[in-house]
């Protein structure tokens, strides 16, 4: 079992090292077992590639594959991205790989679990009592009830939420009014990750209550000591390097110092934590989503507690009105892209407007009921630095645009007076196999300057890169091949046709065999109107007929899919020429109405 989490560097010598280490032998190849062949684990990928540059994850990769051949057999865990990415490389150096996806419990399989867990963590628990039975099974029923669809089975299905389920049961609760309370909020309540927040007070609000004795002790106020919120603050204390909470009740050092004794000791069995870390990433997103907008977390932690799951998006998805710096949004975009919804599509969206320094911005979702409106105000205006994911993201800027991160793409669109690639080496990342998009996977536009001076291990393939420069701008190698012409000031009549172009070309299926959408903020940014020409010519089609908006998505309608045509103009596929005469109408009532 190699945990790479806790290796800091991973290239092509490491897995050898490893081995030497283990046999205790420079003479690996010997030693190794033949019948049955050896097995190696190897986990939590997905940390290890995030810390190494595209060049070493190859050569690891490369000699993962090496060592199969030569008689190993590997089981590898990670996330789906990871995986991918593996799997590609692997089978093109003629390794056997077989994908295993570990899903959620199934309905059975969550009953077992929790009655698992109870039993490990509390041995006086009667599991076979009708009132321990009809309080488990209103809790997992409300949890399940509180998401249609198959999302909201994978949510309840998933351990870490189990866990905290199992929690309200452990430790001889009230299990009649645990079953009366989860009955009537499945009356009220339809808002998974509410329900889930629900669960998560309680298990804080019922920590509190062991420190009840010590309160006394100490002559506190009931309910004065260990609130949740302070709870937040230790477990930041503990897990995160953060300031020991503040604790103005207090007031005698004595009894301060007796108090920070006992909850160090208490602390370490907190439900959130196991030993030295998180029991989960939903507490830690949890714990994240209390503590945003303070100094509890450095940025890089914040952006890397996005990067583990979708649960930071979640509990943030219920703000109105978020003010955003740099490294919160790339927290809040890392967490988005983590998730993984089913039959879902995720994107981002930035636009500044003339004369402002801040940004109006999106996260979005194609699942029901997943946008999140905020305002970005970049730290070093009219500088915006991309810190996060540079995939699934549309920026529109009359700045300078800073790209952080060595890892580019899929669907990565910046449209800026300079733009600035600071990464010296480029991993540009592959869309899903089976992606019918015929727009390119990353578009860079510059009016002024685009400075880049990073190389390419390996370089997107052709259409996949438009690098869009004014006339006589020059690109250095490689990047001189995917120079692409910045479109000049165009009529009227053109820009109505480049719209629905991008209308052509960006609406897909989403992995659903329903009407083709896109994100509103996606298509936005790819177009050339400015926001109010936009949103009057959007207004048209729908008017028209040809499309409708639902939430932040644009979807063609069903009628329309027939005239459908190739943005791109693709050999091979239906023209606008072909059908014009059908959109002629639409293109002239575009033009009129602007």
């Amino acid at each position: 079992m190699w945990k790479l989490e806790k290796d800091q560097a991973v290239g092509g010598t490491s897995f050898e090292y490893m081995l030497v280490k283990y046999l205790g032998s420079h003479d690996v190849t010997s030693r190794l077992p033949t019948s049955p062949p050896a097995l190696v684990v190897v986990d939590s990928l997905d940390e290890a590639r995030s810390r190494v540059s595209g060049k070493s994850w190859e050569e690891f990769v490369s000699s993962l594959a090496t060592w199969a051949k030569k008689g190993l057999r590997f089981v590898l865990l990670g996330r789906e991205r990871t995986i991918e990415d593996i799997w590609v490389m692997l089978e093109e150096g003629g390794v056997e790989v077989a994908w295993w996806e570990i899903s959620h419990f199934a309905p059975r399989q969550c009953v077992d679990y929790v009655d698992q867990v109870v039993a490990k963590r509390d041995s006086d628990a009667d599991r076979t009592s009708a009132e321990y039975r009809g309080a488990r099974d209103a809790l997992i029923h409300a949890l399940r009830a509180s998401a249609a669809g198959r999302y909201g089975e994978e949510f309840v299905g998933y351990a870490p939420v189990l866990d905290a389920a199992a929690a309200m049961l452990i430790g001889k609760p009230n299990l009649l009014a645990i079953r009366q309370r989860f009955e009537q909020q499945l009356q009220e309540t339809g808002d998974l990750v509410d329900l889930l927040e629900t669960i998560l007070a309680r298990l804080l609000e019922r920590d509190q209550t062991k420190l009840e004795p010590l309160a006394r002790t100490l002559k506190l106020e009931p309910g004065q000591a260990y609130r949740p919120e302070e709870q937040i603050l230790w477990l930041c204390h503990f897990l995160e390097e953060g300031d020991v909470p503040s604790l103005p009740y207090l007031t005698s050092a004595e009894a301060r110092q007796e108090y920070i004794r006992k909850v160090t000791e208490f602390s370490s069995d907190h439900p959130f934590r196991t030993e030295h870390g998180w029991a989960s990433p939903i507490f830690e997103a949890y714990v994240a989503s209390k503590v945003f907008d303070k100094d509890c977390l450095s940025p890089s932690r914040l952006v890397e507690i996005g990067h583990q799951s979708g649960f930071l998006f979640d509990f943030m998805n219920r703000h109105d009105s978020l003010v955003l710096t740099e490294s919160q949004f790339a927290a809040l975009h890392a967490s988005l892209i983590a998730a993984e919804w089913s039959e879902s599509a995720a994107s981002a969206g930035l636009a500044q407007a003339a004369g402002d320094d801040h940004y109006t911005g999106s996260l979005s979702t194609s699942a029901a009921s997943r946008v999140t409106e905020f305002a970005l105000l970049p730290e070093q205006a009219p500088t915006l630095r991309l810190l996060g994911p540079l995939s699934e993201l549309s920026v529109h800027s009359r700045g300078t645009v800073v790209l952080q991160g060595s890892e580019i793409g899929p669907d990565l669109f910046v449209h800026a007076a300079e733009i600035v690639v600071e990464a010296e080496v480029l991993d540009f990342a592959r869309r899903p196999a089976g992606s019918t998009d015929d727009e390119p996977s990353v578009v860079l536009e510059a009016t002024d300057r685009l400075e880049l001076h990073a190389g390419s291990e390996q370089l997107p393939r052709a259409g996949e890169l438009e690098l869009r420069v004014p006339a006589g701008f020059k690109l250095a190698y490689p990047w001189f091949e995917h120079r692409a012409e910045l479109p000049e000031e165009e009529e009227m009549d053109q820009k109505v046709i480049r719209f629905l172009n991008k209308i052509m070309s960006l609406t897909r299926n989403h992995g659903h065999d329903g009407e083709r959408g896109v994100f509103i903020k996606k298509l936005e940014g790819r177009q050339p109107f400015p926001p109010e020409q936009f949103n009057r010519a959007l207004g048209v089609l729908v008017s028209e007929g040809v499309v409708r908006i639902e939430g932040d998505m644009v979807f063609l309608r069903a009628n329309w899919e027939p005239y459908r045509y190739s943005g791109k103009a693709l050999p091979g596929q239906q023209q606008l020429d072909d059908v014009r005469q059908v959109w002629e109408p639409v293109l002239k009532r575009v033009q009129e109405a602007l």
